[in-house]
């Protein structure tokens, strides 16, 4: 008895002392404590953090690039099945009857219940511009890092390098997009207006880009032994379709579809592969959640970098977000999200258009990722601040999307 009193009390006290917003990889159910949410064994200040190691939390929180998460309980969750503990221990010690009231089902009973509902396996896509769901998206994992560094050959495969052409015929690469089907792409609608672009015309995307100054591209591994990527795929785009109500002063609605001249047939052409869109019905990426964010854009020398780059931030609470950027005369809206990280973490300037991912799970447990955002601006000093970076939400644009792609077939 006092010593699940000790417990409880190092929960509540554990609870209180938890001032900052942990970096999660998604929601989760432990098998005797409720709901919780997948963060490394590190974050996580369960008492009995041991017992969370068995195999259904480890499975649920699968991820092959961050093998040390747990399914760690939310502190409202430990008091009141400690409080039942306690309860039962202390009437059971007793000769007093007790009514038990209605059973709350566990969340082991939930799963069993959700086993025995039909599932359907969406189709592979059918025509290039079918939208496709997982597994036909997102499967691509590689290893993480906190900070911003160089991505390996084969990461993120979705990443799409846009190449403008210059007076002259001179070549500029100032701009990203997310590859979502075989001909279309997603970027930032400032990436393809004239008062951002200025003199320069969009001409084509390069597709399984990773050095911009190599073709084919290759690295040397520690062993010695030399691997090349496939050659890119340059694919001129012969239509760009920003949004309507996208707004030059205020950078709302700023996402613009472009299709691709030829479909690229990503099921053959390796390491090229589409991003998700975010799940039916989603209502984004919660705040605390990991994010990914990739392309080739500036580094700490202010140079743009030759090699596609990656960082992993988290989703900023909105009211912070909004208060932060206010001070500065910005608006951000519920069309918007924030994400940011470690100081000198962050998309920066030329990273504009290209893919804000996160990773979530299927109804049947199957990792993949989607995508949450699209870069859209930021502080002018890349990194120097927590609220740095602000993406329109593709949540909210996903029937847009939809309705786009169907209006220009053929």
């Amino acid at each position: 008895m006092l010593v699940l009193l000790f417990h409880l009390l190092l929960a509540v006290l554990g609870a209180q002392t938890q001032l900052k917003t942990l970096m999660h990889f998604g929601n989760c159910n432990t098998s005797e404590y409720g709901r919780g949410t997948c963060i490394e064994k590190s974050d996580c200040e369960f008492y009995a953090v041991d017992k969370l190691t068995e195999f259904a939390s480890k499975r649920q929180c699968f991820s092959r690039q961050r093998p040390d998460l747990v399914c760690c309980p939310r502190e409202t969750n430990i008091i009141p099945i400690l409080g039942a503990r306690i309860f039962n221990e202390t009437s059971n010690s007793g000769n007093e009857t007790s009514t038990t009231p209605l059973a709350t089902p566990t969340p082991r009973t939930l799963l069993k219940l959700l086993k025995l509902l039909p599932r359907t396996t969406p189709l592979p896509p059918t025509g290039a511009d079918t939208l496709p769901q997982h597994p036909y998206c997102g499967t691509s994992f590689a290893s993480r890092v906190t900070g911003g560094n160089d991505t390996e050959l084969y990461e993120f495969p979705w990443t799409t390098l846009l190449e403008y052409t210059l007076p002259g015929g001179v070549k500029d690469f100032s701009c990203g997009a997310a590859f979502i089907a075989q001909r279309w792409l997603v970027t930032a609608a400032h990436c393809v207006h004239s008062r951002y672009t200025g003199l320069k015309n969009l001409t084509a995307a390069r597709l399984g880009e990773w050095n911009k100054e190599t073709d084919p591209d290759c690295v040397t591994h520690l062993s010695g032994k030399r691997e090349c990527a496939p050659p890119h795929i340059r694919v001129p785009i012969d239509r760009i379709l920003p949004h309507a109500d996208f707004s030059t002063d205020t950078l709302t609605n700023d996402i613009a579809l472009l299709r691709l001249s030829q479909p690229v047939d990503w099921v053959h052409t390796r390491p090229v592969e589409p991003v998700c869109l975010p799940p039916s019905q989603s209502q984004g990426p919660p705040v605390g959640a990991a994010a990914d964010v990739s392309g080739w854009g500036k580094t700490e020398t202010s140079e743009s970098s030759k090699i596609k780059r990656k960082a992993m931030l988290h989703i900023q609470a909105g009211e912070q977000c909004r208060e932060a950027f206010l001070k500065d005369g910005y608006l951000v809206g519920d069309s918007q999200l924030c994400a940011g990280g470690a100081l000198g973490v962050d998309s920066c300037s030329g990273d504009s258009g290209g893919p804000l991912t996160v990773e979530a799970d299927t109804p049947g447990g199957h990792r993949f990722v989607y995508l949450a955002g699209v870069v859209s601006f930021g502080r002018s000093s890349c990194g120097k601040s927590e609220f740095s970076g602000v993406y329109t939400r593709v949540n909210k644009y996903v029937s847009w999307i939809r309705n786009t792609i169907n209006e220009n077939r053929g």
